[in-house]
């Protein structure tokens, strides 16, 4: 066969490619005149990334090329696939339920032993006011730390009988102050001395009798006058303990209102410093949801609402609803009725996203101990119709869900959640 032969065979059997996807090692033919390109002979294989770069400045939208007198490295071999892992819904669930566990009980244990210290810090007042002070900065310092770990903040519902019950107000009016201090764009730096009035106000009840130290309801003018005194002692041994002065007057107003409806001064206005308008709002919230007498607590939900609508002239305006959209419509510990018409609690609510809470839905044929927390964010088609009351709910939903009398709020990490989700 003569060259010529083989040529016209050779050219044949040429495909065409765009320009693009050439690559070094492909015998091309250019279908140009001498003229019209810079090479020697028309059809070549390309051998540098430089003839690549002037073939394609030839202004040719396709060429044709020979794969038989292409030399074209070996393409690399494909990552190898993952192993096919069956699903097993059993095994699934189950982990879940531990991470769910673990993530509640880690909750639980920096709550239970937070209100430890702070009775052990009670202790110290009077007696040791140096290394009492120590104790709370040391406490507001971890919680400040606690807060900032994670981007998004979670606030979290956890079991009543978790901690010291006197320090429970105590810890949640700190621990929801803070988390309101960040959402208002306070620094950790800003947000130590508001938490050190929040730990510290209540410490002038103390001072009190026995009888009136952990009731505000059914005095009467005398009891509620020598009540009212506790701010004043709380003043007093602050001072004691060396505390700054920002952190005195703090405490001095956490029962004043904006609108002067207050006490113990009736201050009005802009006598109120910032960081009390925070604690007076967050104190005000959990008094109505965990008063002295259980009997007369209100929802979460409840709580809110009569804040927005009765007494709003109290509270400085934007703190007022950066709150309430922090705490989310249906705060933790709200009982709530589904669109789909089963009954849940809720449990946690990302203050970035409150209107998407994770709830603990009631399911007849499950143990609650065995119920997994859903994401509502995770299921758009699944929503909450209502809040309730406890009264409201039939004795099994009741009984199962337990709704306790006294909600005890703490930070949830955001990445513990993260860790569940990813295996959902």
């Amino acid at each position: 066969m003569s060259n010529q032969d083989s040529s016209e065979r050779s050219q044949t059997q040429a495909q065409f490619i765009d320009v693009n996807e050439l690559c070094v090692g492909m015998y091309v033919y250019l279908d140009l005149g001498w003229m019209g390109h810079p090479f020697a002979l028309n059809n070549f294989r390309i051998i540098s990334t430089a003839q690549l770069e002037i073939i394609r400045g030839l202004g040719l939208q396709r060429v044709r090329w020979s794969p038989e007198r292409s030399e074209l490295a070996a393409p690399p071999a494909p990552p190898p696939l993952p192993p096919v892992v069956e699903s097993d819904p059993v095994n699934e669930h189950r982990q879940r339920l531990q991470e769910q566990r673990a993530s509640l009980a880690s909750c639980e244990r920096e709550f239970s032993h937070a209100t430890h210290r702070f009775r052990d810090l009670l202790k110290r007042v009077q007696t040791e006011p140096d290394i009492a002070r120590e104790q709370a900065e040391i406490m507001v310092e971890g919680l400040i730390n606690n807060l900032f770990e994670q981007d998004e903040s979670f606030i979290r519902l956890l079991s009543e009988k978790a901690g010291e019950h006197s320090a429970l107000h105590t810890i949640n009016v700190t621990v929801i102050a803070l988390l309101l201090g960040k959402r208002l764009g306070l620094d950790a730096v800003a947000l130590r001395p508001l938490g050190l009035g929040a730990l510290l106000h209540d410490i002038g009840k103390i001072m009190l009798p026995e009888r009136l130290r952990w009731r505000d309801d059914g005095l009467n003018v005398a009891e509620r006058r020598l009540f009212q005194e506790h701010v004043a002692y709380g003043v007093t041994l602050a001072q004691r303990m060396g505390v700054d002065e920002a952190v005195c007057t703090i405490i001095a107003q956490h029962h004043e209102y904006l609108d002067g409806s207050g006490f113990p001064h009736q201050l009005r206005g802009e006598a109120l410093v910032p960081a009390a308008r925070i604690l007076s709002l967050v104190n005000h919230y959990d008094n109505l949801c965990n008063p002295a007498n259980p009997v007369a607590a209100i929802t979460p939900h409840k709580a809110l609402s009569l804040m927005f609508a009765q007494t709003k002239q109290r509270f400085d305006a934007r703190k007022l609803n950066i709150f309430i959209r922090m705490m989310g419509v249906y705060p933790p510990g709200s009982l709530v009725l589904l669109t789909d018409g089963r009954y849940a609690l809720v449990v946690s609510v990302n203050s970035a996203r409150p209107l998407k809470p994770r709830i603990l839905i009631h399911d007849p044929r499950t143990d609650p101990a065995d119920g997994l927390i859903v994401d509502l964010e995770q299921e758009p088609e699944l929503g909450i119709r209502l809040s309730l009351k406890p009264v409201q709910l039939p004795r099994a939903v009741f009984d199962a869900l337990s709704p306790g009398q006294r909600l005890c709020y703490f930070f949830e990490r955001a990445r513990d959640l993260a860790d569940v989700q990813e295996r959902r």
